[in-house]
């Protein structure tokens, strides 16, 4: 019994390096927000370019009101979503389904692709120089796409959650906010750290990366967690890199199926938040992830069963900021 456990255990512990690494229906209005662009289709591709030796690669989707004339005349948003590890880009295109929100408000949607799908965020999962390929590639969508670099926003799940933070410490200077899925990171801010909107979101029964190390849900959900990671470990840790002020959150709001923890009045009039969804696993979004084949792990990877919208969320946040 023990060994059968404990076999599990370690398959389940596998699976997580391999992947890892509503509110109310006060969402803004922008069914109005900018003139109509001539309609000449969506453009969906898959373009590269040659990064320290290497071909690098992404897929990107201009829906038909950011046409390229469109975004030259008033520039468009940049919203990058980041795979997990062992993810394809195209599974994490239809596990977040941005187009269905992002594409009213004229937002170039771009999935970077990692080498041998990880990424490299400090301590984990590559040796690529990733962060050095994304600083290109938003140089080459603003340039080529007329993406706005006022507006670049970042995004992703498990290892990609990783690596967006990564790209908030890091590249400050280039990121308007993130707001990512199911990841946390242990990584110091750097010295020239200028404090951006930071948003994570996390399933409270995630077994793949845990929310905390707590043993019992009443001490995850209260915060009193043991080790130092976990989604609670992490919100404190960027309201302290964000400087925000109070030794807690300012705001508070519990619901049967969610719960928001928020730092507010942070440095450059920032925000640090933890979106908590009690019944999610390590999959928050919507739409079930088809990338396991066993059927044990299909389980863990089913879509958040309330009905949160996380993706929708995660761009309410977003957007709010430009630089």
């Amino acid at each position: 019994m023990q060994s059968s456990t404990l076999a599990g255990l370690f398959s389940l512990l596998i699976l997580s390096a391999s992947i890892s690494g509503c509110v109310s229906s006060g969402n803004p209005d922008t069914s109005g927000s900018s003139d109509q662009a001539p309609v000449t289709g969506p453009i969906d591709s898959r373009d590269c370019f040659e990064y320290d030796g290497k071909e690098r690669c992404w897929l990107i989707h201009v829906p038909e009101t950011a046409t390229v004339d469109f975004c030259q005349y008033d520039s468009c948003p940049l919203l990058i979503d980041m795979h997990g590890r062992g993810v394809t880009v195209e599974l994490q295109d239809d596990l977040s389904d941005y187009p269905r929100i992002t594409d009213q408000d004229h937002v170039i949607l771009v999935h970077p692709e990692g080498i041998g799908w990880g990424w490299n965020f400090g301590w984990c999962c590559s040796e690529e120089d990733d962060v050095g390929f994304l600083l290109k590639l938003i140089d080459t969508l603003i340039e080529n796409r007329s993406a706005d670099g006022d507006r670049v926003y970042m995004t992703g799940w498990s290892n990609g959650c990783y690596m967006s933070q990564e790209m908030a410490s890091v590249a400050s200077n280039r990121i308007t906010a993130i707001a990512c899925m199911a990841g946390y990171t242990e990584e110091p801010v750097q010295p020239d750290y200028s404090a951006i909107p930071i948003m994570e979101i996390h399933g409270l029964s995630d077994q793949l990366l845990l929310y905390g190390h707590s043993s019992t849900a009443s001490l995850q959900v209260a915060g009193t967690l043991e080790g130092d990671e976990g989604a609670i470990q992490n919100l404190y840790w960027w309201a302290d890199a964000n400087d925000c002020p109070g030794i807690a959150p300012d705001f508070e709001q519990v619901e049967w199926d969610y719960s928001i923890k928020k730092f507010t009045g942070c440095e450059n009039d920032t925000e640090v938040v933890l979106f908590t969804m009690n019944y999610a696993q390590h999959n928050p979004y919507l739409n079930d992830y088809d990338g396991a084949d066993d059927p044990f792990f299909q389980a863990l990877l089913t879509g958040n069963p309330t009905g949160i919208d996380a993706s929708q969320i995660a761009w309410d946040f977003m957007s709010q900021y430009s630089n």
